[in-house]
Formats: C-alpha cells, sequence, structure tokens
C-alpha cells in the first residue's frame, strides 16, 4: 500500500498510482538481485591474477607537464524528427591547455537525414569529424605550428566495424577506414600519443584473464577489482582481441542466446561467426589491404582508479615512441581527474562543444526563411512529426 502522506512537493504525488507501483517494484527486484556471492568471488578470484601476473601498480607520483589536446562533439537530444526526415546540430572541437593557457576551437554543421536509425548515423558522422580534427592538429605539428605532446579522444580510438571487421569499399564506412588509418599514421610520423578516454564501456575485454565471459562490463569490474591510486595494462588489440573473439562467440553469446538449453543452430551460427571474426581482424592488423589500420594492433588497453575515489576510468593508448611511457601517460590523467571521473581536459571539450536542444528550431526557422519562394513540398518537409513535442525545442530566442 502507498503512503498516505504524499504532498505536491513529492514527485509520488505526481505519478499515477499504477505506474508507481510498478517502479516500486521493479527497484525491489533490482536491490534483491544486488552483487550475488557469485560475482564477489569472480572478483577475488581476477584480483589474485592480476597480482600474480603483476598487472596491478601504484600510480607514479611524478607528473610530466605535458601540451595535451581534448577533442570532443555534441548533439542535442533528442534531435528535430521532421515528415522530411529527422534534423539535428552536430558541434566539434578542441580545448588544448599549453604552457598554463587554453587554446580552443569550435565548428560545426547541421545534419539533416532521412533515415531509421539516425541515433547510429549522427554518432558515426561525430565519431569521424572528431579524428579528422585530430588529423588537422597532427599536420598543424608536422609543420611546425603547433607543439603537442598529446591527443586526447572521448571514446575509443577505432570506428565501427574495425577493429573487428574492415568496411567494405566504397561504401556508406568506407571514409572510417581512410581516417582512422590517417590518424594513426599522423601520430606514428610525429610521435604523439593518441588516448581514447571510454565513457559508455560495454566491452568485457578482463574476460580474457580467466577464459570465460564474465556477467559485468570492464568498467564495474576493474572499479570493483582495483584500488584506489592504482592501474592496469590488460594488453594490446592484438593480444586481447583474438581470444576475446573466441569467448564471445564460445561462451558469451551462447549464454544469451540459449539460456541453458540446446540449441545446435546457434552454436554452428556462432562456430562460423568465430571464423569470420578471426579472419577479419587478421585483415585489419595485417594491413594487407591498408598498412595504416595494422597499427591498431599496438593500441594498448589498461585501466584506472583515480585517487579521488571515483570508479575505475578505461584508457586506450596508442603509443607510437618512446618520448613517454604508458605509466607516464596514465599518471598524467590521473592527476587532473576531476569529481566527475575523468581528466579536466575531457571535462572543459565537453562544455565548450555543448549545444543547448532549441538551437534545433532556430535552424529551422532559418531554413524557412531563408527562402523567399518556399514551395508547399518544402513547407511540408519542414513541418513536425509530432507537434505534441514542440515544447523539447522551443524557440531559443535572441
Amino acid at each position: 500500500m502507498l503512503p498516505s502522506d504524499y504532498g505536491p512537493g513529492d514527485i509520488e504525488f505526481w505519478i499515477e498510482p499504477p505506474l508507481l507501483l510498478s517502479i516500486q517494484s521493479d527497484v525491489k527486484e533490482i536491490l534483491d538481485k544486488g552483487m550475488d556471492s557469485r560475482v564477489l568471488s569472480i572478483i577475488r578470484e581476477l584480483r589474485g591474477i592480476l597480482e600474480g601476473r603483476g598487472l596491478v601498480r601504484n600510480l607514479g607520483s611524478s607528473i610530466r607537464a605535458l601540451n595535451a589536446y581534448a577533442i570532443d562533439s555534441s548533439y542535442p537530444t533528442p534531435p528535430l524528427e521532421l515528415i522530411g526526415g529527422v534534423m539535428t546540430v552536430l558541434s566539434y572541437g578542441y580545448v588544448g591547455y599549453l604552457n598554463g593557457s587554453y587554446d580552443r576551437y569550435m565548428t560545426g554543421e547541421v545534419v539533416f537525414e532521412d533515415v531509421g536509425e539516425f541515433e547510429r548515423v549522427i554518432t558515426r558522422k561525430a565519431q569521424i569529424r572528431e579524428r579528422e580534427l585530430a588529423i588537422r592538429l597532427l599536420k598543424d605539428k608536422l609543420k611546425g605550428r603547433r607543439d603537442i605532446d598529446l591527443v586526447i579522444l572521448d571514446g575509443e580510438i577505432p570506428i565501427h566495424p574495425l577493429p573487428y571487421n574492415l568496411p567494405v569499399e566504397g561504401g556508406v564506412l568506407a571514409r572510417v577506414t581512410s581516417v582512422i588509418g590517417n590518424l594513426l599514421d599522423l601520430s606514428a610520423r610525429t610521435g604523439t600519443p593518441i588516448i581514447g578516454v571510454v565513457k559508455r564501456v560495454r566491452s568485457k575485454f578482463l574476460s580474457v584473464l580467466i577464459n570465460r565471459c564474465l556477467p559485468m562490463n570492464d568498467k564495474l569490474i576493474a572499479s570493483l577489482t582495483l584500488n584506489n591510486g592504482e592501474y592496469m595494462v590488460l594488453g594490446s588489440y592484438g593480444d586481447i582481441l583474438p581470444p576475446w573473439i573466441q569467448i564471445n562467440y564460445n561462451d558469451c553469446e551462447l549464454r544469451k542466446r540459449c539460456n541453458g538449453k540446446e540449441c545446435d543452430g546457434v552454436r554452428e551460427l556462432m562456430s562460423r561467426r568465430l571464423s569470420e571474426g578471426l579472419v577479419n581482424i587478421e585483415h585489419v592488423f595485417s594491413g594487407s589491404t591498408h598498412p595504416g589500420l595494422k597499427m591498431l594492433k599496438e593500441v594498448i588497453v589498461a585501466f584506472y582508479k583515480p585517487r579521488n575515489g571515483s570508479p575505475a576510468v578505461k584508457l586506450e593508448i596508442y603509443n607510437p615512441s618512446d618520448r613517454f611511457n604508458i605509466e607516464e601517460l596514465i599518471t598524467y590523467l590521473e592527476s587532473q581527474t576531476t569529481d566527475t571521473g575523468y581528466p579536466f581536459l575531457i571535462d572543459r571539450v565537453d562544455e565548450y562543444v555543448r549545444l543547448d536542444p532549441r538551437i534545433l528550431d532556430y535552424v529551422r526557422s532559418l531554413i524557412i526563411k531563408g527562402s523567399k519562394d518556399l514551395n508547399p513540398a518544402l513547407l511540408t518537409m519542414l513541418q513536425l512529426t509530432n507537434p505534441q513535442k514542440a515544447y523539447l525545442v522551443k524557440r531559443l530566442e535572441a
């Protein structure tokens, strides 16, 4: 039975009783599941393995000052749903911290596409634009125009479907191949490390330590396994991904799809996907088609748990020279980690490129006002698909 003393100041007062009861029931179920003894046993097992292999290390105390640039992008959510397609504004830029002063730059573009999976389209475009900006910075360094020690990306270094597969030549993802290849090539030519700070972690690479599928993602496992002020280097893509692909298709996928039942058809399918996956990743790592991509096998996967008590942070590190070692790079990032759990340059660039959702209606009004002879078809195309949601993008006034 619901308490009777809810007042207008309580959110429960405004939720319909059936919905409130359903929410409370699901919350109780989540709490009851909690973290069972099986998971805690896995954490202890992993800690023992990490210590036994000497993979757990204390973060250094000597911090080297670096000229670093962080790159990020942003787009308002939800996008503007128009009859003619989905529209949003993509902004991207960098914030550099050089010898005590900031260097900032931001640009962007309007994205208007009539596609079903718009989130995937805009995410990929944002990732490409970020890496194109990193390429521009490294070209400046190559020409002596900038002094850059480190480039930090918000997210993984590669873009889907890399490194698991090569994009189809001439397909919509063909740009991915050239961008990543050029980025790694310039990183190697200039001796500039690239670090991806991964926020949304769904990988289970730590499964390779126990050769079976872990029930939780890497960020949660690392947060529970590492102590504050510690870090671990799991290994390179070249070492991790082949065994991970086998664990994924021989264990993770079977658990998810079969639920403990006999499923010969699924096993056969996973066996084919395993064979294809190993062949695909070998094509990428060998550089047989795109030489620049073979450097992906040298990308290091590491985790650190900040001294300030935040959850563990997953890093992808491509370090093409011996100017800096891995510990120096991780210690530098940890030393500037804020209460958000991420390095302050990632915080700064995130704030810098962030957009107000109301800019979408502003852009729509510019399109309408910019054409003197609007035909009915164009006017129809620019109409909101769901006018009931217009409040989400109320006009941004000057």
